[in-house]
């Protein structure tokens, strides 16, 4: 106790005034939980903890790895926050989401936790220099940084000339490209590992299924590293599955859910054209509705949002969205989500679902299932599943793009429309050709940017140590706008290499650049010839198709259980799970549960 008692006074300083991060030793072994009650107790307030959160935490304090696996509102974020308190050095936190970022570092700024920053697009270029001087000052415990700042050579230096005691991935199925959520700009996270050799890692997702979890790993090139799966149900959510035969027979359906629902809700529809025909036919029954899809303007969608979040007279019910109304819709109070169409994944299902009650109080969560969408599902699979004929057609196209040495970079619209393959497939087949050693995806990049210099005083390149940036800069000084590519070429420089060289020069002030990341960026490793050499064997396209049919046989299983549907969820995400288990809180535990007025009123429609 002695030494966890040290450390806390050495961490008062540091959390309430500024100055330099104390350097303690990690804390002793002894008497681990009274320990950690302590500074439980001392930092949050609470005085215990939720099951599974003890053993992440010793875990880390040990050095360890590890991914967790637990579900949204569990207390994640308290499972990699209190051994940043008390580990010596600094905790980097990566997270995809500004807001999200926003919200811890304010929650724990309202904690009295001021060893706090945050670097994302959000900041001006005046904010992002102030919190780099206060890690230069040892004045940052916690740094929550978006996944997009670790191209940057100079920002990896700087983190480097710190002790990382962890390096924390909130959100880890995002670097699976089989998973349902990818994100390419966490592969930048790769070599930001390997170059600065954490103490400890910490991967956190809410849903993932050991085969993602696996890929995760994977990805990331992670060894050793225990996984912890807890509670993948959340007590104060209410499931239920209604079947229908058709369609057409869900407007009913769903006519008879609002009359019993209250609050704010989601519907979820599979296409874009069923969100508007929904809400249409919502709207015509005094349902304050609209929709949001990927295809609506940007403005439209924030519009949508704003509403949906807006609790006033001027707010909204309930929107019918496709999956795009996704990550980063944390309004905690939404009382209800109703899946118009049944998801292709039971992770997907939950990770949707799972947007319901986030302020712990009690919400539904209600399944529309017709066995035509386990066909669209079929279809999906089939149209995105590898061959080698199409794999060889597109690694070919991707031959053809404008180079820079092994480099190419495509829109991936135009890859869509030169291969006659839609997004889906072309991320598979990306994914499979990478796994094959034909390719690597590195994140994506701007087609064009546009520079600006100050004006205010000159900038000596002398000042810059960097020749090379030295060189690029009075290339820049006479431009507004370039196009990567020629520019490139122009300079011989890889396209990685030159927003590397654009992040840096921004850090310090030396100009500013703005552009949409447009282009997906691949360094070819093989050539097409040693592709068309290789049999369909070596290429495991069965293994995939077989693993992409278990994922909807498992939502099909789950919509059509006799038992508790807890009980298969929690052991599809690999947790162990007693044979007479009831979750007490789906429709096959609680009958309550059950929309029986539609059920006695509608002999056409069968409840589960």
């Amino acid at each position: 106790m002695k030494d966890l008692q040290a450390l806390l006074q050495n961490v008062d300083k540091l959390l309430n005034t500024p100055g330099e991060v104390p350097t303690s030793p990690p804390i002793s072994t002894d008497d681990t939980q009274d320990e950690l009650l302590v500074a439980l107790k001392k930092y949050f307030g609470y005085t215990a903890f939720r099951d599974g959160q003890r053993e992440v935490v010793e875990k880390i304090l040990n050095g360890e790895n590890i991914l967790a696996s637990f579900p949204t509102g569990y207390g994640k974020s308290l499972c990699y926050q209190l051994p940043a308190l008390m580990l010596p050095g600094v905790t980097v936190i990566v997270s995809p989401l500004i807001s999200l970022m926003k919200d811890q570092v304010d929650a724990l700024r309202e904690q009295g936790v001021y060893a706090v920053a945050l670097l994302n697009s959000s900041l001006s270029w005046e904010e992002s220099r102030a919190e780099l001087e206060r890690l230069e000052r040892r004045e940052i415990k916690l740094f929550y940084i978006a996944p997009e700042r670790f191209r940057s050579r100079r920002f990896l230096n700087l983190l480097n000339s710190h002790q990382i005691s962890l390096f924390v991935i909130d959100e880890a199925h995002c670097i699976s490209q089989w998973g349902h959520d990818f994100r390419p700009a966490y592969l930048a996270l790769r070599d930001a590992i390997r170059d600065l050799h954490p103490s400890s890692i910490a991967l956190f997702t809410a849903t993932a299924t050991p085969d993602v979890r696996q890929d995760i790993l994977q990805q990331l090139e992670i060894q050793p590293c225990q996984a912890f799966t807890r509670g993948i149900e959340r007590p104060n959510l209410r499931f239920s599955v209604c079947e229908v035969s058709a369609d057409a027979k869900k407007y009913p359906l769903l006519d008879e859910h609002l009359q019993q629902l209250t609050g704010k809700g989601i519907v979820y529809a599979g296409r874009r054209r069923e969100t508007e025909e929904i809400a249409l036919y919502l709207k015509k029954r005094g349902h304050r509705v609209d929709f949001y899809h990927a295809g609506r303007t940007d403005v439209e969608r924030k519009q949508v949002q704003d509403r949906a979040f807006n609790d006033g007279p001027n707010g909204l019910d309930l929107v019918v969205a496709t999956n795009a109304f996704g990550m980063g819709i944390d309004k905690s109070n939404i009382r209800y989500i109703i899946h118009w169409t049944m998801t292709g994944t039971l992770e997907q299902y939950y990770q949707e679902a799972g947007r319901a009650g986030r302020d712990d109080e009690t919400a539904h969560c209600v399944l529309f299932y017709c066995p035509d969408d386990r066909k669209l599902h079929e279809w999906f699979v089939k149209e995105s599943a590898p061959n080698k004929p199409d794999l060889l057609k597109l690694l070919q196209l991707i031959e053809t793009f404008p180079s820079v040495g092994n480099f190419r970079m495509f829109a991936a619209e135009e890859l869509e429309w030169l291969s006659s393959s839609n997004e889906g497939k072309i991320r598979v087949g990306i994914s499979h050709l990478e796994k094959l050693g034909f390719l690597r995806r590195l994140y994506n990049l701007p087609s064009k940017l546009s520079v600006r210099t100050p004006s205010f005083e000159p900038i000596e390149s002398a000042e810059i140590a960097d020749e090379s940036q030295q060189i690029l800069l009075r290339h820049l000084r006479s431009r507004s706008e370039l196009h990567l590519l020629d520019f490139c070429r122009e300079l011989d420089l890889r396209p990685d290499q030159l927003m590397e060289q654009l992040i840096d020069l921004q850090s310090e002030g030396y100009l500013r650049y703005w552009g949409a990341e447009d282009l997906v960026l691949i360094e070819l490793l093989q050539d097409s010839d040693l592709f068309a050499s290789m049999s369909a064997d070596q290429m495991g396209f069965e293994d995939h198709l077989l693993s992409k049919r278990r994922q909807i046989d498992q939502i099909v299983f789950y919509a059509l259980a006799e038992g508790c549907r807890g009980q298969l969820v929690r052991e599809y995400f690999g947790e162990t799970v007693e044979d007479d288990y009831r979750c007490e809180s789906c429709d096959l535990c609680d009958p309550s549960l059950r929309l029986v007025a539609l059920n006695e009123g509608n002999n056409d429609t069968n409840t589960h």
